[in-house]
């Protein structure tokens, strides 16, 4: 296999790589909102059900409580998510500029021999 042709098999396997990468990102964060939506609701249905047994106060903080899980859940999933995809693209990025300096530099010894 010529280094030209090794090259180019091997960026798209990275590319490959990265793509799938992305998809299971992708449904690590559907996934996560998925559970924050259920979880949002059995909430709103436990606070529903014990409701008549609390103050207005308590209900109140209940609520929002709920609502400051919810806000930092999200930001978590989103942080870590995002991260997730600068270090695939980081390492995706990284590695096709090695294939493709490691493909020149063996390109030039082939020239000089």
């Amino acid at each position: 296999m010529s280094t030209n042709a090794f090259s180019a098999t091997a960026t798209d396997m990275v590319a490959k790589f990265g793509n799938t990468a992305h998809e299971v990102i992708g449904a690590y964060r559907e996934g996560g909102e998925r559970l924050a939506g259920t979880l949002e609701q059995r909430w709103k249905s436990a606070l529903k059900k014990t409701s008549p047994k609390l103050t207005a106060e308590t209900r109140r903080n209940a609520a929002r409580a709920q609502q400051a899980f919810s806000t930092y859940y999200a930001k978590g999933l989103n942080l870590s998510a995002d991260g997730a995809v600068v270090v695939v693209d980081t390492l995706v990025g990284a590695t096709v500029a090695a294939i493709e300096r490691a493909a020149a530099l063996a390109a030039q010894a082939r020239k000089t021999h």
